[in-house]
């Protein structure tokens, strides 16, 4: 059994990390810290799990009781928390805040936590993870084919609306201002675009508006492209054939395919008259675009199947 301790249980991504490793077959959940609820039932903090968990919330963990620890909560206080020289050789780290997603300099061996770009450094060499924001999750997916192609030769227009990520005072799950939120998911995506097509220079711009009435968050990214749609269609499902959780789709997407799952969809168009592709993607904001894909990465750290706790249930509405 892996032994799982979570730091930060303060946050709606928190809650769902909760949610899908108390039930995950593989996983052994010891404790779980939160600053705002230092003593209670963890029951009481996170909803929907009374009956299944009997653990109370801990001020503090001890590091030499888990194999992998979790990191979640604001940028600034994930950085507050722990020191890497305190972490045992053989612990694994994995960090939902955002805080280590750019290259800072530091020499910090932080991997890009993203399965579907970099699976087998995941397997094979990964000790301290960072997960992407969730904007940046659901752009890479959708351009990620054609960047490991070297196909991204225009300008890109990047639209996310995103629900489940505002709290009362206009902050977003990683503990920014939506303005500097998108800021900080243009310069994520930007860099990973660099590292996935060496040499990429094109302008990237990204917006996000919130969806308060949803926990989905979609994606529109637009650029002209040479290829044809069929062509483009092709290299999407080449790309994605082996992969768990992004699948292409061949009719409109809802949010009733993708709440409360750990996919990812796809729909892409073509404007054959102006050459402008438009890559529509789909998933829940909380789940793929945050908890799940901690899950997932944390299966491929332990040599699990991809899938492994993450055969999630859609609404179905």
């Amino acid at each position: 059994m892996i032994k799982v301790g979570i730091s930060g249980c303060d946050g709606l991504n928190a809650a769902e990390l909760v949610r899908i490793l108390i039930n995950h077959p593989d996983v052994e959940l010891m404790w779980v810290c939160s600053a705002s609820h230092p003593n209670g039932r963890l029951d009481g903090i996170v909803p929907g799990i009374a009956g299944e968990c009997d653990l109370r919330v801990s001020p503090e963990g001890k590091l030499d009781d888990v194999d992998v620890l979790f990191l979640c909560g604001s940028h600034d206080a994930v950085k507050g928390q722990m020191h890497p020289d305190a972490w045992r050789e053989d612990l694994k780290v994995i960090d939902l805040s955002g805080a280590h997603n750019l290259d800072h300099g530091d020499g910090k061996p932080w991997v890009y936590g993203l399965g579907e770009m970099q699976r087998r450094i995941l397997v094979h060499e990964a000790r301290w993870v960072t997960i992407p924001g969730t904007a940046a999750i659901a752009s890479l997916l959708s351009l990620m084919p054609l960047a490991r192609n070297q196909l991204l030769n225009s300008p890109l227009t990047l639209h996310v609306q995103a629900g489940a990520m505002v709290f009362p005072g206009g902050m977003t799950v990683d503990g920014l201002a939506p303005e500097a939120y998108a800021r900080e998911q243009q310069q994520e995506v930007c860099y990973v675009l660099e590292q996935c097509q060496p040499g990429f220079g094109q302008p990237v711009s990204l917006t996000v508006s919130p969806d308060a009435e949803r926990r989905t968050l979609t994606v529109e990214s637009r650029f002209k492209s040479d290829m044809s749609l069929p062509m483009l269609i092709s290299l999407y499902e080449q790309y994605y054939e082996d992969h768990n959780f992004v699948f292409l789709m061949d009719r409109p997407i809802t949010a009733a395919d993708v709440e409360n799952t750990n996919k990812f969809l796809i729909g892409i168009e073509k404007d054959e008259a102006t050459g402008e592709v438009t890559v529509h993607g789909m998933m829940d904001a909380l789940l793929k675009g945050s908890a799940g894909t901690a899950v997932h990465t944390m299966n491929l750290m332990f040599g699990l199947f991809e899938r492994v706790g993450l055969a999630l249930k859609a609404t179905g509405y």
